[in-house]
């Protein structure tokens, strides 16, 4: 029944092996063919010929051929790269190419030589020879009409060029390539070399070549060589210093130092173990000598041995090699261009290339590398590489070894194969339904069982019979772990359990995780790692969980622990942690830039201090402690420009002219692999003061003012600069802008003093007229306001004494006189206290409360906060206001009326008046009572020239009360600000 629900379980996830392998079955021939085992042997053969990884650059990268003859690096540090199409300019991000078209006499270009002095010279067959300098090309004829030359053992001494031909000796005076010597082939001697030295002329030899003879100024012989089998061999001979010369045929060099006489003779087979090495040529680079050839380069020390030898891969077929400021190495071709090697690759061994590596780990001590379809290869750690070790080609799952069983597994898609004793048993595991390994895709030992993860879940199966005792169904388990006696399982889901028989989820005490886990790593006795897929890694001690910083979103595949140190296998590549403080700390990123064969890391571990990591284009062995090193060696410009005039050192004084535009071009000579925009700093003085940081390689400036100007750059340390300078018009210059100035300042002057006076004499006419003005206004309105209350005053006596009510009459007579008596006397005052105020207005209203009895109402309410005896308010303001509700609110209304007065403290200089009646309103007075309303006119007007005359600052508004009512009523607000002086 358990093997039933498992095939129920299993068998749409297998439905399509089972037809695959009947296909299989009957159509696989019984046979395995020869021509299989080969391709795997010479597949197996290119795994390690392949060496390190090189990048090739080709006619598809810019060059204008792939046939290249030799590679020279400047003393700026930019390659020049000679091919049988023209001569190229590489900086590590564009090429510049010379051809005829630039004035070479030949594209055809088979040697180069630097100098010191910033020139660059090419040599070929030809009429014209020269150099090219500030990337202008330069080319020279000889001085006998007609020439050709064919310089093939050239020398280049100092800043010198000596062109050298079979027969023929040139240098170059006044423009013309001057003929030193020739060769004469006499009967016994014949001079052979021109020597640039203080007291050597030449070197001779006899037609044997078997001899060279120094020759001394006066042409005396002072020293001879037996030079048997070296001159009459192909071979290369120059002079490359002062006090150097060379020879060198494809299987031995000769070096004689011209100031000692003394000579060096080394062979190929003691130096290279090589026998034999064709195009061999020596070369100083960079104040080195460096030698190479077919296969190999490398540097000549103190006693012209050769060091730093860089075996070139055969299958390259290179026949020159340079090594460059960097240490990088550039490798010339005749058929596929130029390859590169950045210094860090050449410390790194590639193994398994172009092979998918899906695991690599240690096995019982051995290395084991999972082979995508080829199967278990094991480490030799005597030749320090891979070989097979169990051919599978199926899919693999895990290698493990049990300790207690002292044995290792190794499990794939059809079989469980173990070694103990060194001897390999093939376990019968094979379902017989669908012929495939579904018992165990790794193993662990646990409570004296094996346990096994199969695609649904995990076997406990017995060590003796290896037979199924029972199984557990869990889907998507990824790997098994016995960690502190715990039996923990990884699945798509999160981490899981196995205990007392049961598989269940862990639980976490600070956050929910259920995640896809591939993989498990221990990394202390109470901590792991669980590697996700797109999530990160996480470190837990299986109660509280947390990611590891940096890993965020990246498919861990693996990782692995070294003392206190992290290695995470990512498909961004390998990632490397310390422990700092009981915390892992993020330090490097180890990817394609640093040598890796791709990005893609599946497995990698530590050995003898050196990282072995498995990818999907196979192996690399790489220095744990590699240390990246900078491609960058200048930066510098391209293009300086003003209007379209080239900025150079001869050339760097231009006229002012309106609308300028100046423009700058910078560069850089890198040769990173994996370049990114360039960040660097730039400033041109005098205008900033401070650096601008940018990535743009194109800077432009616009109209600049008549300066001398220097655009400074930086970037990783390197400067450059260029420095010009904008000269002024005339009416530019300092002296005609000191007089248009002076003139300026004194026509400034007289004219406002002009102006000043004549400001000042109508200034303070005006504010006197104003001032008088204003207060014959004042009052002349206070005396049209007086007369207006005392005609109403005396109507209401009038009233009374038509009434015959005498009585009320003598009171209010009494009243109004009082008034009026306080009224003269406050008249010649413009402004009196609030208080003052307050006592006029009550007085007036208790007037008109005895003309209009119980019909009218007032409340008068002072704020506490005001110091009415000390705030001060213009005579006579309010009272104009008051009387209009009174004799045109209320006394128009049939009921009775309400008058109130507020006065509300704002701050120490400002309050304000309010003034409600709930009569008919202004609306209905305009309609019947427009003439009675002549003192609100004169109101606006004394407001208007109380804020005139700047001592008050006095608002003045009116709303209805009850706009929705049919008496309407009125408000009017005063806010009242004393101004201070």
């Amino acid at each position: 029944m358990k093997h039933e629900k498992r095939h129920t379980i299993i068998i749409l996830i297998l439905l399509w092996r089972f037809f695959s392998e009947l296909y299989i079955l009957f159509k696989k021939p019984k046979r395995v063919t020869k021509k299989k085992y080969l391709l795997y042997a010479f597949l197996f053969a290119c795994t390690f010929s392949y060496g390190q990884q090189f990048t090739n650059y080709s006619t598809k990268n810019g060059l204008p051929s792939n046939h290249i003859y030799k590679i020279a690096q400047d003393e700026k540090g930019f390659l020049w790269i000679a091919t049988d199409k023209g001569l190229v300019k590489y900086n590590g991000n564009d090429m510049r190419i010379f051809t005829t078209k630039d004035g070479l006499a030949t594209n055809d270009v088979w040697e180069v030589f630097t100098t010191p002095n910033g020139k660059l010279w090419y040599l070929s067959k030809s009429s014209k020879l020269g150099f090219i300098e500030n990337d202008s090309v330069y080319a020279f004829e000889s001085e006998l009409k007609g020439e050709i030359f064919n310089p093939i053992y050239s020398s280049q001494v100092g800043n010198k060029m000596f062109l050298t031909s079979s027969n023929t000796f040139h240098v170059l005076k006044n423009e013309k390539w001057k003929l030193l010597m020739k060769y004469r082939l006499g009967d016994s001697i014949a001079a052979n070399s021109f020597i640039d030295h203080p007291t050597i002329s030449s070197f001779k030899t006899t037609e044997l070549l078997d001899s060279v003879f120094v020759q001394d100024k006066n042409n005396k012989t002072i020293k001879s060589y037996g030079f048997k089998d070296v001159l009459n061999r192909i071979h290369k001979r120059g002079q490359i210093t002062d006090s150097l010369f060379y020879w060198v045929n494809d299987k031995q060099y000769s070096l004689l130092n011209l100031n000692t006489l003394e000579i060096h003779n080394r062979n190929f087979k003691d130096e290279l173990a090589l026998e034999q090495s064709k195009h061999v040529r020596i070369n100083i680079v960079n104040s080195k000598i460096q030698i190479s050839g077919n296969g190999f380069v490398g540097v000549l020390d103190e006693n012209f041995h050769i060091k730093n030898t860089y075996y070139i891969p055969e299958h390259l077929k290179a026949h020159f090699a340079l090594i460059d400021k960097t240490g990088s190495i550039w490798i010339s071709t005749f058929t596929d261009g130029v390859y590169h090697l950045p210094i860090e690759k050449q410390n790194i061994k590639y193994c398994l290339t172009g092979e998918k590596v899906n695991s690599i780990g240690k096995v019982n001590d051995n290395i084991i590398a999972h082979v995508f379809n080829k199967g278990f290869y094991k480490f030799n750690k005597s030749k320090n590489e891979f070989s097979p070790f169990i051919d599978e080609e199926e899919y693999l799952f895990n290698a493990t070894y049990i300790e207690e069983l002292d044995t290792e597994f190794y499990m794939s898609k059809r079989h469980i194969k173990t070694v103990k004793n060194k001897v390999i048993l093939d376990l019968d595991v094979q379902d017989p339904v669908y012929f495939m390994n579904d018992k165990a895709r790794q193993l662990v030992y646990y409570n004296d069982y094996l346990f096994g993860h199969f695609s649904v879940g995990i076997n406990k199966i017995n060590p003796e019979k290896f037979s199924i005792e029972n199984e557990y169904l869990q889907s998507g388990i990824n790997e098994l772990l016995i960690f502190n006696d715990r039996f923990l399982v990884a699945t798509s889901s999160g981490l899981k359990e196995f205990k007392d028989e049961m598989i269940s989820s862990i639980q976490f005490d600070n956050k929910e995780f259920n995640q896809s886990i591939l993989s498990i790593t221990k990394i202390s006795d109470t901590e792991i790692l669980l590697n996700t897929d797109g999530f990160g890694t996480y470190i837990t001690d299986l109660k509280t969980i947390k990611q590891l910083p940096k890993s965020e979103f990246l498919i861990v595949n693996n990782a692995y622990l070294e003392n206190n140190t992290i290695w995470l296998a990512t498909e961004s590549g390998v990632l490397k942690y310390a422990k700092t403080n009981d915390t892992f700390v993020f330090q490097v990123l180890i990817d394609k830039d640093n040598g890796l064969p791709s990005n893609s890391v599946n497995n990698m571990l530590v050995y003898e201090e050196k990282l072995m990591i498995g990818t999907n284009n196979g192996v690399a062995i790489i220095p744990k402690n590699q240390k990246h090193t900078s491609q960058l060696l200048d930066v510098y410009f391209e293009e300086a420009l003003f209007n379209n005039q080239p900025i150079t050192t001869r050339n760097s004084v231009f006229q002012y002219e309106d609308n300028s535009s100046i423009n700058f071009k910078i560069s850089n000579i890198d040769y990173s692999e994996r370049q990114k925009n360039l960040s660097y700093n730039y400033k041109l003085e005098p205008i900033h003061k401070d650096w601008t940081q940018t990535t743009t390689n194109n800077l432009n400036f616009n109209d600049l003012q008549p300066e001398n100007y220097t655009l400074f750059i930086e970037a990783q340390g390197f400067t450059n600069q260029v420095s010009f300078t904008i000269q002024p018009l005339w009416w530019q210059k300092f002296w005609f802008k000191a007089s248009m100035v002076l003139l300026a300042i004194i026509i400034i002057v007289l004219i406002s003093r002009h102006f000043v006076k004549r400001s000042q004499f109508q200034k303070h006419q005006k504010i006197f007229e104003d001032k008088r003005l204003s207060e014959l206004q004042l009052k002349a309105l206070r005396s049209q306001m007086n007369p207006h209350f005392v005609f109403n005053s005396l109507s209401a006596i009038q009233y009374y004494i038509g009434e015959n009510n005498f009585e009320t009459s003598e009171l209010y007579l009494v009243k109004f006189s009082k008034l009026i008596r306080q009224f003269f006397e406050l008249s010649k005052e413009n402004e009196i206290s609030l208080a003052t105020e307050v006592s006029l207005l009550q007085n007036y209203l208790e007037i008109e409360k005895l003309r209009f009895k119980e019909k009218l109402n007032f409340v008068v309410h002072v704020d506490p906060n005001l110091d009415t005896k000390h705030t001060k308010i213009p005579t006579m303001l309010l009272q104009p206001i008051v009387e209009n509700a009174v004799n045109h609110g209320v006394f128009n209304k049939m009921d009775n009326g309400l008058v109130t007065l507020n006065f509300i403290y704002m701050n120490e200089h400002t309050f304000k008046v309010e003034i409600m009646d709930d009569g008919v309103g202004f609306v209905n007075i305009n309609n019947r009572q427009s003439e009675d309303v002549k003192s609100s006119n004169v109101l606006h007007d004394r407001l208007h020239f109380l804020n005139y005359s700047e001592k008050w600052k006095i608002d003045y508004k009116t709303e209805e009360l009850n706009p929705n009512s049919v008496d309407k009523g009125n408000k009017s607000v005063f806010i009242i600000t004393k101004k201070q002086k």
